[in-house]
């Protein structure tokens, strides 16, 4: 085998690990790949070994010797710049694996190629070769492997509509009813729950999770024929891992008259008091203040170093969790950001930093969604603005977000944010959502239909399913489109479908929508039983 072929096949096995172009093609990259896989000219890759290596004795001596390239030693330097360090941050190599104290500016510092590298190289130029990469993508960085969670059950009592209501969730699902029949009631008291979890119950944290908030006495449910309750009560069922955890929530306003009050949980309240009970229980002296609060902080501090790894995982999911109702504007980048959430605003600010941040497996992810528009050919982002210096965005926007347009000129065939049509930027947006590690693993989409075509609707549904499943997310989902339920298969138990409606008193429940069979082979859909009423889920007053 020629010495050519050899770097030129170095070359297409660092793209498909996910380098960029720039990298890949550079001399001193594609040696360094051939040196720390031990592969000559000769070698095959299945013979691909591990071992480490030290940049000038090593790595540019090899070059030397078997590919005939020699280089200077004061080349150590754009060995490093442009071979070591995009191999560091890409997870294709160690830093001294023999000896992790060793300093990066140590004389004996040496690399290796990842266990995980090598297995996938040795499959280069074999059947296994697309599924090799796959699986090295995914396993690439340690971020891509999501916990194993799922909300199984919630009752909620006492908020807004909700007297008291049970509802037991799937891993995609969708709420439907008429308007003002409290989908979105739902969706808030999760995001209740989620302040809570955040140590964030004040006015500017529920805004943040989206939640419509109104004066404390409109937010604890007041119907007309019942005493008014003086908590919100959310308790929350989990599994995480296969370990079932329990969250329970009891609410109070603070000052039940002023819409900017603080809430507390009344749960947490009488936990501590139990403690302080418990303690009187156990001491036979009297205590003075400081010993008290000393022997209270002691038992608490006990306490908490005995909660389980499974609840402090799922207080965490909980605490991400928001509500996002696009707005194409902020999509654009246009309007100033209005949100405390990131990466993600619950209104569609901050796409184009996402996106820009995903590793090689989450951009492949993104990339197979590209057949949803027929015209798109690529979507990148410019980090530094560049493209605006152009004149390729007018200014007002924000977003560095920019998309291809394959029926066009190359020359002019990029459009901004600012001038693509909103059913991209929305489609984008939830994609990256599922897709990414950075968002949250438990969240809410409120009227996910909100700039799409019936018939892409339909299928992004299917689509965020998978991903849900892929990813470890777990969303809620309201809408008033039809189409939304023909990309659902309720014979799969993760996708659930549930009606919302008011009962003759006003109070707000939910049925879930089940069928006995697969409804494939049948001549009606989902829509059209929901258009028809044979869902229910539809005003009936007219």
């Amino acid at each position: 085998m020629s010495i050519e072929i050899r770097k030129g096949e170095s070359e297409l096995i660092l793209r498909d690990l996910g380098l960029p172009e720039i990298v890949c093609k550079r001399n001193v990259a594609q040696l360094t790949f051939l040196a720390l896989c031990n592969i000559k000219p000769e070698t095959k890759w299945s013979d691909a070994t591990k071992r480490s290596m030290t940049l000038s004795n090593d790595i540019m001596a090899f070059g030397e010797k078997y590919y005939e390239e020699t280089y200077a030693s004061n080349s150590r330097e754009s060995f490093r710049k442009l071979a070591i360090r995009p191999f560091l941050e890409q997870n294709l190599i160690l830093l001294n694996p023999d000896d992790p104290s060793l300093k990066p500016t140590s004389s004996n510092t040496h690399y290796a190629i990842t266990d995980l590298v090598l297995e996938t190289v040795q499959q280069y130029g074999t059947d296994r070769w697309q599924e090799a990469i796959s699986n090295f993508k995914f396993n690439q960085f340690p971020e891509n492997i999501s916990t194993e969670f799922k909300i199984t059950k919630a009752v909620i009592k006492n908020f807004k509509s909700i007297i008291d209501n049970q509802i037991e969730l799937g891993r995609v699902n969708v709420f439907i009813g008429e308007n003002g029949c409290g989908k979105s009631n739902i969706l808030e008291a999760f995001a209740l729950a989620s302040a809570n979890a955040s140590k964030d119950l004040n006015f500017d944290g529920l805004y943040s999770k989206g939640v419509r908030i109104a004066r404390p006495d409109l937010m604890v449910n007041s119907f007309a024929d019942k005493k008014q309750s003086s908590t919100i009560d959310i308790n929350i069922e989990s599994t995480v891992e296969s370990t079932e955890v329990d969250l329970k929530n009891s609410l109070y306003p603070v000052n039940p008259e002023d819409i900017y009050t603080e809430w507390k949980d009344r749960t947490e309240e009488e936990a501590v008091q139990k403690i302080i009970d418990s303690l009187g229980e156990e001491m036979d002296i009297d205590l003075d203040n400081l010993v008290l609060f000393r022997a209270i902080a002691n038992k608490i501090s006990k306490q908490r170093q005995q909660k389980q790894y499974f609840e402090n995982t799922f207080n965490q999911i909980l605490a991400d969790f928001s509500i996002f109702d696009l707005n194409t504007r902020s999509l654009r980048g246009i309007v100033p950001v209005d949100s405390r959430k990131t990466p993600l605003g619950i209104n569609g600010e901050g796409l184009d930093l996402l996106i820009s941040t995903f590793n090689s497996y989450e951009k492949d992810e993104l990339l197979k969604s590209l057949e949803l528009f027929s015209w798109l050919g690529d979507i990148k982002t410019d980090k530094n603005d560049r493209l605006k210096l152009e004149g390729l965005k007018p200014g007002r926007s924000s977003s560095t977000l920019y998309f291809i347009d394959r029926f066009m000129q190359k020359q002019n065939n990029t459009l901004s944010a600012e001038n693509s049509n909103e059913g991209i930027l929305h489609v984008l947006f939830y994609l990256a959502l599922f897709i990414s590690s950075k968002t949250p693993s438990f969240f809410a989409i409120d009227n996910i239909e909100t700039a799409l075509n019936p018939k892409l609707c339909q299928k992004l549904i299917k689509i965020l399913v998978v991903l849900a499943k892929k990813r470890g997310k777990q969303v809620l989902i309201t809408t008033h489109n039809p189409a939304i339920l023909d990309g659902l298969n309720l014979t799969d138990d993760d996708q659930r479908l549930f009606e919302v409606y008011r009962t003759s008193e006003g109070n707000t429940r939910t049925r879930r929508i089940k069928f006995k069979s697969d409804l494939s082979d049948k001549d009606f859909k989902l829509s059209e039983m929901w258009m028809n009423g044979a869902l229910g889920a539809v005003p009936t007053n007219f």
